[in-house]
Order: C-alpha cells, then structure tokens, then sequence
C-alpha cells in the first residue's frame, strides 16, 4: 500500500440505516474531485457525510470526477475491506462490502491522502443522548427611587439562576441582596441600569440598601 491509512477523530453522527435482513443492500455514495477539486466524501444515504454506521452489506457508488484523483477505503483493523478505484478512471464504479461492528474504516485519495481523508466509525451502539440543556435562567426586575426606596419584582420565587435586573435612579441609596450564595449589590453611587446575576438556594434572602439597611425578604422555595 503506498499511502497511510488516516485515521480521524470522528464526531458523532446520527446512525444510517442497516443493510442487514434488506433485499439489496444500502448505497453509500463516494464522491471525488468535482471540478478538478481536492475535494473527497462518503455520503450515507440521507445524502450527508458519514460519520456513523451500522454493520452489515452495502453498496458503495463511487463518482469519481477526476483523473487525477482515485477513492481508496480499507481499515486497519479489517483486512477483508480494502478497494480502490484507479487514478486515471473517471466514472462511477461500485463495490459491495461488509463492515463489521466496532470497527473505523478510512478513505483517501492515494495521490493526495494528505489532504484528501475522511475516516467513519461503524457500531451497533446507540448514540449518546444529547447533553441537557443549560439551566434556565429568569429575570427579576428591581428598582431603588430617587427617595431611595428598594423595590423587588416578587417577594417569592423558586430556586435557581437569575439576572436581577436594577434600574437604580439615587445616588444615595443603592440595591442590595444578601442570602444564601448570593450578595449582590449595586454601587450606592451609581444610578443607571445594572444587571446581577446570582444564584438562589431554598431559603430567605433579605433585600434593601446598604444606607437603610436589608429590612426586606426574598422567600426562595
């Protein structure tokens, strides 16, 4: 073999169909060189790269586009796989192979593997589940008067992260929230809108400003 398998990191893809217990095989489209391209890819058959499969019979359909080009696949770990088209060949040409499970198989183009790869992995596993998503995060409005009256959008609210949003219009007063996790605080100088960003915990938080002190309470459940 004149060229070294490449072997890449795979991400994880949605699974293609099986061909096993079907009349005729799945196609598997290879696609090499448009235009004269460095270009080089195995589709499954929802028309998207592969990256995942699952073991069993397919047809693999190469276009090959260019006679300066070829399409190679075999692996290292399965000696039965290993076909190529021919440099000079333009055209489509197919091969039926077998890929077996836990097993990665990569293609290049001999004359240019370097920059002409792609690898796939083939399991009967299921994917991953996708991550959770991100916790959810909710906004409390708060406000500090020009007298220096602090007030908060909800006296109770569940636990969880928030963005306390602060339209503080004194200057000599400012919003404070102190509790569990949290202190949180504009600048008693400050007058504009400022956005806190906390975490609450189950529990009483008290709430105020650092002049008159923290005389009201948050109820988190």
């Amino acid at each position: 073999m004149r060229w070294a398998i490449v072997i890449i990191a795979v991400a994880v893809g949605a699974l293609s169909g099986s061909a096993r217990g079907a009349a005729d095989p799945v196609v598997l489209t290879a696609i090499v060189g448009t235009n004269d391209g460095f270009n080089i890819t195995l589709n499954g058959p929802d028309g998207k790269k592969l990256q995942r499969l699952l073991p069993g019979t397919y047809t693999v359909v190469v276009d090959d586009r260019a006679a300066i080009h070829n399409f190679h696949l075999a692996s290292n770990d399965d000696p039965t796989v290993n076909f190529r088209t021919d440099v000079a060949f333009v055209g489509q040409e197919s091969f039926t192979v077998t890929f077996r499970n836990d097993t990665e198989y990569a293609y290049a183009c001999e004359p240019h593997w370097q920059v002409m790869n792609g690898s796939f992995f083939v399991t009967d596993a299921q994917s991953p589940p996708p991550p959770p998503p991100p916790p959810r995060v909710r906004t409390l409005d708060a406000s500090v008067s020009r007298a220096g009256a602090v007030r908060l959008g909800s006296t109770s609210v569940p636990s969880g992260r928030y963005r306390i949003v602060v339209s503080d219009r004194s200057r000599t007063a400012n919003f404070h929230l102190r509790g569990p996790g949290a202190n949180a605080r504009t600048g008693v100088a400050y007058r504009g809108t400022a956005t806190l960003r906390v975490r609450l915990a189950r529990g009483t938080y008290r709430y105020g400003s650092d002049v008159a002190g923290l005389t009201k309470r948050l109820r988190v459940r």
